[in-house]
């Protein structure tokens, strides 16, 4: 009996977890470059000048969606594109916010790529100061990569409270999933 009751608590336990990681890049120095590192699920690169930078309170006006942290890559304050994310295993959705401290004119973009770089989606911002935080999301199958690019010419912004993950299973799933189980443990009462 203890087996079958473990069995189903780990079926309600799958059907629980939302499956999402949010990384607010808080664990990290400022100056840092995370340019090729993992972060626990995913690694940035920026292949124009191989620099992805922790920018804290607010330097060079990078401000920051949540505490006081965002990633980025500046030539003075002009952002130096593109933001390259690569996922370790393809996931079906990507979150990205983006913004600065304000007092200009910021545009973004947020593009998802399968494991072939077979574009699955872009998605733009609509012009705006850069203060409060944007954010963008692509729900597709299969993403293995996406670029986030700042698309405003003189201008730059930080990258903050990336989230990924794979949708969370409908009500309906977990309820098949667990009539299934206990379709299972019946007939091995019988046997």
């Amino acid at each position: 009996m203890t087996k079958h009751l473990s069995l189903i608590l780990a079926a309600s336990v799958i059907c629980s977890v939302a499956g999402a990681v949010l990384i607010d890049f808080e664990a990290y120095a400022d100056y840092q470059n995370l340019h090729g590192v993992n972060l626990g699920g995913v690694t940035f690169t920026n292949p124009t000048n191989g620099v992805v930078e922790i920018y804290a309170d607010n330097r060079f006006a990078v401000s920051y969606h949540s505490a006081t942290k965002a990633i980025g890559s500046f030539d003075g304050c002009v952002s130096v594109n593109p933001m390259v994310g690569t996922l370790d295993i393809p996931h079906n959705w990507v979150s990205l916010w983006a913004g600065d401290s304000g007092n200009d004119t910021d545009y973004w973009s947020l593009e998802a790529f399968d494991s072939n770089w077979q574009s699955l989606g872009k998605v733009f911002s609509v012009q705006w100061n850069g203060s409060p935080y944007t954010q963008l999301r692509i729900d597709a199958i299969g993403i293995k990569y996406f670029k986030a690019v700042s698309e405003t010419c003189g201008c730059g912004i930080g990258f903050d409270d990336l989230e990924f993950g794979c949708p969370i299973p409908e009500p309906g799933t977990c309820l098949l999933l667990g009539s299934g189980l206990i379709g299972l443990i019946g007939i091995a009462k019988r046997k």
